[in-house]
Parts: structure tokens; sequence; C-alpha cells
């Protein structure tokens, strides 16, 4: 299961941003936005599980961790398009030629990490959000 480790990169990069622009222990990461290739091999419901046992105890305990997918894109050699599919669907959609270049679908990127000032245990104030590219 290499989902926990992701999930231990994706906790650590969303503490360690969260510390950058933080007001010290105060910051909380509230949610976690995420995009990962059709072809990472990744299982989001995995990962997000993974994600929360890690989070327990930290500034991102109960942080949402929102995961989407990307299609794979490629270009085919058939036809020259360039071409996109969001299932896991080898030939291209456009001729069926088995030969795609495919050249994305691997990618894990954070696009977006939330975080809020905890007043006290009762309350937060929100920071709003700011866009991290990993």
């Amino acid at each position: 299961m290499h989902e926990a480790a992701f999930a231990s990169s994706i906790l650590a990069l969303a503490l360690e941003e969260a510390r950058k622009h933080g007001a010290g222990e105060r910051l909380r990461v509230t949610g976690i936005k995420l995009e990962i290739g059709l072809l990472s091999c990744l299982e989001a419901k995995t990962l997000r599980g993974c994600f929360e046992l890690l989070a327990e105890g930290t500034p991102a305990e109960k942080a949402a961790l929102a995961v989407s997918v990307r299609p794979m894109s490629g270009l085919c050699p058939g036809c020259g398009a360039g071409v996109s599919v969001e299932s896991r669907s080898f030939a291209c959609p456009l001729c069926g030629c088995r030969s795609v270049e495919w050249t994305g679908g691997h990618e894990m990127e954070i696009t977006a990490i939330e975080a809020a000032v905890v007043d006290d245990a009762r309350d937060s104030a929100s920071l709003g959000k700011y866009n991290e590219r990993t």
C-alpha cells in the first residue's frame, strides 16, 4: 500500500507550508486539494484514509483531502492528434491506433492548501486559501 507513503509526504508538505505562512501553533490546515494522474496507481479512497490516520494529533487533523483525477494525454502517430482520455483505454479515441505516445497521466500535484487560525478549541477565523504547486 504505497498510498501511506504518499499521504505522509502530502502531510509533511502541507504542514511545512502552514509553518511558513502561519501563526505558530494556532494555524491549522483545514483542506488540501490534490490532482493525480489516471496512471498514478493511487486509490483516492485509500489515500484519504491514510492521510486521515497520519494527520491525527497534527495541525492537519480533520483536514479534508480532496482528490481529483487528471485524464491521460498523449499524441497519436496514426492521426497526428493530441488526445485525452478519462479511462484506461490505451487506443486513440479518434482513430483507434494503439501506438499513442502517452505523455500525461502519472502526475501528482497539490493545487491548494487551506488553513485557518484557531482562536481557541471551539472557534476559528479563516485565513483564506493559498496555492502551492509541487
